[in-house]
């Protein structure tokens, strides 16, 4: 069961904020109504990441980043750890990936091992997408070469399984 989260750090205009997320579905600031997160999700949002702008008065705005953990972020700072935060942004090059490892498990891999290695393959392409470290064509080869990699151990795995099944029976 998820647990509150609570943040508090100073505004610019030098208040104290509070705000509190509550299981991961609803939010309060400064102890007032509590709010569905959902009605605050931005654009940013995509699957590696949900993205939500909370409002903090006076049209300041704090955002809210749920991917493994959430971070609040405040003018681009982590309130927690003051280091810089920007949401993850995926390019759109990076879905084709995500329908091709979609493709892989309805038609070579099924079953929960293919959604695994399916998911696995999605997700860890994302990451290299998002990455700033490095130019688009390495990433794309890089995307490229897991998929392939990927594909081949489905692959794999599908010719063992139908090779199995047919020697019993």
């Amino acid at each position: 069961m998820a647990k509150n989260k609570e943040w508090i750090f100073t505004k610019a205009d030098g208040t104290q904020t509070k705000v509190v997320l509550i299981k991961n579905r609803r939010v309060t600031v400064d102890d007032g109504m509590e709010m569905k997160i959902d009605n605050f999700k931005t654009p940013e949002s995509n699957f590696m990441e949900k993205v939500y702008d909370i409002q903090l008065g006076n049209g300041e705005v704090a955002k809210l980043c749920i991917k493994n953990k959430p971070i609040l972020t405040y003018y681009g700072k982590n309130v927690e750890t003051g280091e810089d935060y920007a949401p993850m942004k995926l390019p759109k090059w990076t879905y084709v990936f995500v329908a091709l490892y979609a493709i892989n498990f309805f038609i070579i891999l099924g079953g929960a091992l293919g959604g695994a290695l399916a998911a696995m393959g999605a997700t860890l392409s994302a990451t290299i997408a998002a990455k700033n470290d490095k130019p688009t064509g390495v990433k794309a080869t890089l995307c490229t070469l897991l998929y392939v990699a990927i594909t081949a151990v489905s692959l794999a795995i599908a010719v063992f399984a139908y090779n199995t099944l047919h020697k019993m029976g």
